[in-house]
């Protein structure tokens, strides 16, 4: 096995200990799934192997319903075939980490989203998640036409925003996505919604987001979402 030389383990604890921001963050991307968003693991991991059939799908090539279908037949998926296609549309949003959302555009930062997505599912996010009333803005992987963890995918984001790098932070639950956020030379920071609202609020005051009121209440909340999942 080849040596990268890449200490994992370094990246990875870099990655959950938040770094104090040097400027002042003007704008915080989000990322979607794990996120903001859920969808069980089992209907998720059955549509993560069909849309691998679509290894150009996240930067914008064509897939729809029917394509989603035969790709998932061909697998020998046919009996699960509805629950696969419903993934596309099926994304239960995390209220805890909305609440949050709208606590950081009370205190004047700019949030976005910031997701990897084929054309399909970018449609059904935009028809039925209510980002476009309570985000200043979205980018898609599919509509730019490079995904994350590429640095171009920041870069484009840097630059249609007119804002430094490092005056954006980045939330998602993918290390090799926050690797490619810094090495664009943006803010990072590793986090799911289900590690809790209150790391999510230290790392925001690490980086200079001082949030108003809503802890308790949001971690109350976080709490019997967890309970309701079980």
């Amino acid at each position: 096995m080849h040596d990268s030389g890449i200490d994992l383990n370094r990246l990875l604890l870099s990655a959950r200990r938040p770094v104090i921001s040097a400027v002042s963050v003007r704008a915080v991307l989000w990322d979607a799934d794990g996120v903001l968003q859920y969808t069980p693991a089992s209907s998720w991991d059955l549509a993560v192997r069909v849309v691998a059939q679509f290894p150009d799908a996240m930067t914008g090539a064509l897939i729809d319903e029917a394509r989603i279908r035969a790709n998932a037949h061909r697998l020998g998926l046919g009996d699960r075939v509805d629950d696969i296609v419903a993934v596309w549309s099926m994304f239960d949003l995390v209220s805890p980490s909305l609440e949050v959302v709208s606590l950081v555009r009370a205190a004047g930062t700019a949030c976005y989203l910031a997701t990897n997505q084929d054309a399909y599912r970018a449609a059904c996010m935009r028809e039925k998640a209510p980002y476009g009333e309570i985000l200043d803005g979205a980018y898609y992987s599919c509509d730019i036409g490079v995904a994350k963890p590429s640095a171009a995918f920041f870069e484009y984001i840097v630059t249609d925003l007119g804002l430094a790098p490092d005056q954006l932070l980045f939330l998602d639950d993918q290390l090799k996505n926050v690797v490619g956020a810094r090495s664009a030379g943006l803010n990072a920071e590793q986090w799911a919604h289900d590690d809790g609202v209150t790391r999510l609020r230290t790392i925001l005051d690490a980086h200079g987001i001082r949030l108003g009121g809503g802890g308790d209440v949001l971690a109350g909340d976080l709490q019997r979402g967890r309970e309701d999942e079980r």
